[in-house]
């Protein structure tokens, strides 16, 4: 599949070029003239009619069924309070709660790492060497020795933890031990031992801190002890996964510093075998050190030559990263790139170096670099001839045969000469490490490592890298001072399961013997902090989160943080705030003040927000650095939000009925019974209804829902795993207006959680539920589910029934698709419902916030065409939200239609089964003659074959809403009916929407953090074959067993395609027919396009549609046609190739580069031991201090 989409890539280029590709015809004159055939064009008359009833029925249906006037007179009669916001005083009080969450981590890391440094100092000193007493940490017990690995040496108290989402034990920590130490070695012994003292740091660190998630120190012997204890994962065979805390990036950010590393293969014929396997293993150990901090590179070093019979064999030497001109970032995606590429190399060719080495320094001199360290990895077998089979010559012939060329020999003393010219003038120079790969050559890679500041060694194998290669890791781990520090690590994915996290690191360096002990680390996730920030965000007000180098951590515009698969391409903030022609430039003095951690406010003036209708507009953006972080943070506010309306509760609380929490079995729990009693008989909760397999529903009540970013403390409240309380608390809260009069919704200042005018939302939508209920049972007949979701994340739905508890209605795609459509009735494609109802489809409307009291002088004193909310209109034209209607909201001339508010409180849907749904749509599209109706056969116009009349609705996107195929697809088929692109069913016809009428418009972007899969997706389902329903999706987690199932998916660089639709092709009101005459690869038909303009849909007719697909055995231009106008995520083969990296200055330049210390390096070769001092090191770390 992967190649099928990196080959179609090359053929849409072809294709877009050659348009009339089969068509016969193609032109408006052709769609004229066929109009005038009497077979073609009939359908005229009927499709406009079609179009108009099928609108009909949808704007019926949802009156009928959802009744939005009746949700919106709800809130234009509530009451509202205008809360003045100062964005100064907003981010003030953010970067205190910041600051604080991040200077506490910081402060637990280093106590970490001091005591790690005060217990390894003592052992080293103490007389007392009790760890000789034993041969094996085996023999510690449990007094030391807890494993991860080991299931009878986990501790016994492990309980599930809701904030660590596993069983863990607070009590005391364990140890993870690399599979590559052995574990009967004296310094693992000693290490398990002596690390045991930090459990009453981490202890401390828990009390001080609540927020903290794992503690942990990674010795430098490859072990490391963890806190809160737990089992370590497993791999789908059962096995425990492997983890060595050295190659971490955690471990290697905190000890090595930032550097710039090109890596030299000697990809050569004489490497062939177990020498090149060797080569590839360390290229790709070296690869797995490194973090997004460092720059890389790989150079495949060979030749061309000819063989013994005088053929030529064509070879070079070659970049591997598709950025072949710099270093690249290494980041998740740039590592696996140069890995995958490494394992398919092979070796061939005759030994070339020079131009190797002249292309490591090309490299390593490129504008995209730290520019901290410059380091040279090669790895060769230091062989100056490749064997009888490479010769440097094609030879020739005489009267008795083939002479064949010399054979080559290459001249070393050319690399030599060339590495010290090119490393005099690089800054800082180049350190070279060689590896020789288990034959005798060391002059060669001695030579150029003794005399490049550098080490050699020899390894006759590929296992066990990390201990064999110490000399590069070691000089790593000691060349920096600054690191004693300690940083702040990328984002990440967190291998104990809490998702994207980052890390502060401190590095424990001996005060004895200077060595490095390990490194001390705590994590942040950034769930956390995503939710300190969206916490104090309101309106049409975001915020983001950046580093120091302009990198965004957290954006509204990213990949949702939860979901990610794999670590992130960390994309510069410039791309998106700006567009692709840096616009708007003022930008750019805002990033420039916040990387170099000021605070303040910067006003633009055409502001490239993030908002459904509107992007640019007047912004201002508050921004301030956090303390004792590489961290800024920065809220964007237009000039509406300096001041935000948000309901409050009503005065006369009297009129609202009772309200029931979503968790409705929890209503019979012993609790409740006692607390709540007769309630759960009041639900009349019914399960496994025909309608509802597998549910529990409520048929007289709705039943309310809140999303994670209405409480208080969302990560503690949110995976709170004592449903019975949380139902009690909230059915009290809810409804005390009922139960406690004298109660004062006080918010997270008085209860701790839930936030301040939750419960006003609650009230307010409560009368709704009884006319929901009141409707007839024959016109609910196919209604799942009908609700209103609201900007607050209050959720209330009828029948009332169970949500899944990452449930958040602001986040569905019904909800943003009726944001982005504020005007209109919109519709979704079909879905397999969330809450386990079936494939369904969703028709939603926009619910606006009441209406503003304004005077009419107000109003007319405005210099503007449309008006704001409140002042009078007569069509939605004249307002600036698009609608106008009659409010029973405060103002004057009340009666008269006023112009909504530009906000929206909410929106308002119901779920209809779809396969009721499209048969009652297809049964409206009677042909006026009877005969060309939607889905009816008859003879095409050639007399001999059968055509038909196909019918479909699709949407803005040209995502299909209705089609024939999707009423025959099993519910649990998902990919087959759901998101499913027009092209991908009618591709000759999308392709004439695109490049002739110019209907449709592709949109293209990059997703560095998509998400593949290995097969096709298959939806979780019960053992009787069912989708699996809330209640069993939010206890998977807890109810999981011990070995995880097949992972499906993995993160990608995708190349995200979408389509949008240019409605001014169908005139002002859209009341223009497209029309068409195909005839491709896959079939052939006229065609009708009309708009249901009231709607978010379009409708399609094809007449005299004939199907060509299986006039071949495999209609491989058929498939061609559909893929190149395919909307979705494709993955990208080569997609590091799209990474842009925006750096103008190294961090050199920026002065960011740590001090570097003066290291010794033992460098040794052909029995000859050279010590070289690191003079380049001693001399930056001088001009460094001392400038």
């Amino acid at each position: 599949m992967f190649f099928q989409n990196y080959l179609l890539v090359f053929v849409f280029k072809l294709f877009v070029v050659d348009s009339q590709f089969s068509y016969s015809n193609n032109g408006i004159e052709d769609d004229l003239s066929a109009s005038e055939d009497p077979e073609y064009g009939k359908l005229t008359g009927d499709v406009q009619n079609w179009a108009a009833i099928i609108q009909n029925y949808i704007l019926q249906s949802a009156s009928d069924l959802i009744n939005k006037d009746l949700t919106q007179e709800l809130f234009d009669l509530a009451n509202y309070t205008v809360e003045a916001k100062n964005g100064e005083e907003v981010v003030n009080e953010v970067k205190a709660t910041l600051s604080d969450y991040f200077a506490k981590k910081q402060e637990a890391a280093i106590r970490i790492a001091n005591k790690a440094i005060e217990l390894y100092d003592y052992n080293l000193t103490s007389s007392d060497r009790k760890w000789e007493k034993y041969s094996g940490v085996h023999e510690l017990g449990p007094e030391y020795y807890r494993d991860s690995d080991v299931p009878d040496l986990l501790p016994p108290d492990m309980i599930f933890s809701t904030y660590f989402k596993q069983k863990v034990s607070f009590n005391e920590s364990i140890v993870k031990i690399s599979d590559e130490i052995p574990r009967n070695d004296m310094e693992t012994i000693k290490t398990v031992m002596y690390t045991k003292g930090l459990d009453d740091i981490f202890k401390h660190n828990k009390d001080d801190d609540s927020s903290l998630r794992w503690q942990y120190f990674g010795s430098s012997t490859g072990l490391m002890r963890l806190y809160p204890a737990r089992e370590w994962d497993t791999n789908f065979a059962g096995f425990y996964n492997d983890y060595d805390p050295r190659v971490r990036n955690w471990y290697i950010a905190a000890t090595s510093g930032p550097k710039d590393v090109v890596i030299i293969i000697d990809c050569s014929l004489s490497m062939k075998g177990k020498k090149f396997d060797i080569a590839k293993s360390i290229a790709k150990a070296v690869i797995d050190t490194l973090t997004s901090h460092d720059y890389v590179n790989v150079i495949c070093a060979r030749a061309s030559h000819w063989d013994e019979v005088g053929k030529s064999q064509s070879f070079q030497t070659e970049v591997l990263s598709c950025q072949q001109n710099r270093i690249v970032q290494a980041t998740m995606a740039h590592r696996r790139d140069l890995k995958e590429k490494v394992s398919e190399l092979s070796a061939g060719g005759t030994s070339e170096l020079e131009r190797a080495f002249e292309l490591a320094f090309d490299l390593l001199n490129s504008n995209q670099r730290t520019a901290c360290q410059s380091i040279i990895v090669f790895i060769t077998d230091g062989q100056d001839s490749d064997g009888e089979t490479v010769r440097c010559g094609e030879g020739y012939y005489t009267r008795s045969g083939y002479v064949p060329g010399p054979i080559c020999i290459y001249n070393w003393t050319k690399v030599w000469e060339l590495t010290a010219e090119r490393n005099k003038n690089l800054i800082p120079s180049a350190r070279i490490f060689s590896y020789l790969t288990i034959d005798d050559g060391e002059e060669l890679p001695g030579h150029l490592a003794c005399d490049n500041n550098g080490s050699f060694k020899k390894l006759t194998d590929g296992e066990n890298l990390i201990s064999k290669m110490s000399n590069y890791y070691e000089f790593l781990s000691s060349s920096t001072y600054s690191k004693e520090q300690g940083l702040w690590t990328s984002p990440y994915i967190d291998s104990g399961n809490l998702g994207l996290t980052i890390t502060y690191a401190v590095p424990a360096i001996s005060k004895i013997n200077k060595k490095l002990i390990g490194v001390a680390a705590v994590d942040a996730t950034l769930e956390e902090i995503e939710n300190i920030l969206t916490q104090h965000q309101w309106g049409d007000v975001y915020s983001f989160l950046i580093n120091k180098q302009g990198e965004a951590i957290f954006h509204p515009a990213l990949s949702s943080r939860q979901n990610i698969m794999e670590d992130p391409i960390v994309v510069s903030i410039t791309k998106l705030e700006q567009d692709n022609y840096g616009n708007p430039s003022e930008f750019n003095d805002l990033l420039k003040n916040m990387i170099s951690g000021s605070d303040g406010k910067i006003q633009i003036k055409n502001a490239n927000r993030l908002l459904p209708k509107k992007n640019v507009q007047p912004a201002t953006y508050y921004y301030a650095s956090l303390t004792k972080s590489d961290y800024s943070f920065a809220y964007s506010l237009s000039d509406t939000d300096m001041s935000f309306r948000e309901i409050s509760e009503p005065s006369d609380l009297s009129k609202y009925k009772k309200s029931y929490f979503n968790l409705l079995i929890e209503y019979n729990s012993s609790k409740a019974r006692e607390e709540l009693p007769n309630e759960f008989e009041i639900l009349q909760v019914k399960i496994n209804e025909t309608k509802y397999p597998g549910l529990r529903v409520s048929y007289p009540y709705s039943s309310i829902f809140f999303a994670p970013n209405v409480y208080c403390d969302p990560n503690s409240y949110f995976y709170d795993d004592d449903l019975a309380s949380k139902t009690v608390d909230a059915h009290n809260y809810i409804n005390s207006h009922i139960f406690n009069k004298s109660f004062v919704d006080g918010g997270c200042e008085v209860d701790l959680k839930y936030k301040k005018g939750t419960r006003a939302y609650v009230l307010i939508s409560q009368p709704i539920e009884s006319y929901w209920n009141r409707r007839p049972s024959e016109s609910v007949k196919e209604v799942k589910w009908t609700y209103v979701g609201m900007r607050s994340g209050v959720f209330r739905t009828y029948p009332g029934h169970r949500s899944n508890r990452l449930y958040n209605p602001v986040s569905r795609s019904w909800y943003k698709r009726a944001l982005n459509s504020q005007t209109k009735t919109t519709l979704s494609s079909p879905y397999l419902d969330a809450a386990g109802a079936g494939k369904i489809i969703t028709i939603s409307q926009a619910v606006f916030e009441g209406m503003q009291d304004v005077s009419k002088e107000f109003c007319e004193s405005l210099n503007t065409t449309r008006k704001p909310g409140g002042c009078h209109c007569m069509r939605g034209e004249d307002c600036e939200s698009g609608v106008c209607y009659v409010s029973k909201a405060k103002g004057t001339e009340t009666h008269l239609p006023r112009c909504a508010t530009n906000r929206l409180i909410g929106v308002t849907g119901t779920d209809l089964g779809y396969n009721d749904f499209q048969t009652k749509i297809m049964e409206k599209m009677k042909s006026s003659d009877g005969k060309k109706s939607c889905g009816h056969k008859y003879k095409c116009p050639n007399g001999l074959d059968e055509c038909e009349t196909r019918c479909y609705l699709f949407d803005t996107n040209a995502i299909l809403i209705v089609a024939p195929e999707f009423i025959k697809e099993k519910d649990l088929e998902e990919k087959k009916y759901s998101q499913v692109n027009l092209g991908m069913v009618e591709g000759e016809i999308m392709k004439d929407l695109i490049y002739r009428q110019g209907f449709l418009r592709r949109i293209e972007n990059i997703d560095f953090s998509g998400t593949c899969t290995i097969s096709p997706y298959q939806p979780k389902v019960t053992l009787e074959g069912i989708p699996i329903n809330p209640e069993d999706q939010d206890n998977y987690y807890k109810n999981r067993g011990p070995i995880p199932s097949f992972q499906n998916e993995y993160g990608c660089i995708q190349d995200a395609v979408r389509y949008s639709v240019n409605e001014s092709v169908l005139g002002e009101y859209q009341s223009k027919i497209l029309i068409g005459n195909i005839s491709g690869p896959c079939m052939s038909g006229f065609y009708y396009v009309a708009a249901l303009p009231k709607t978010n849909l379009f409708l399609l007719v094809i007449e005299n549609w004939e199907d060509k697909k299986g006039s071949f055995f495999y209609n491989f231009n058929c498939k061609i046609t559909r893929n190149i106008v395919n909307s979705g995520n494709f993955q990208l083969i080569n997609g590091t190739c799209a990474h842009q990296d925006l750096t103008s200055k190294t961090m050199r330049e920026e002065q960011k580069c740590p001090v570097l210390r003066q290291v010794n390096i033992p460098c040794t070769y052909n029995g000859h031991r050279i010590e070289t001092i690191n003079f380049i090191c001693f001399l930056f770390s001088f001009i460094l201090t001392f400038f």
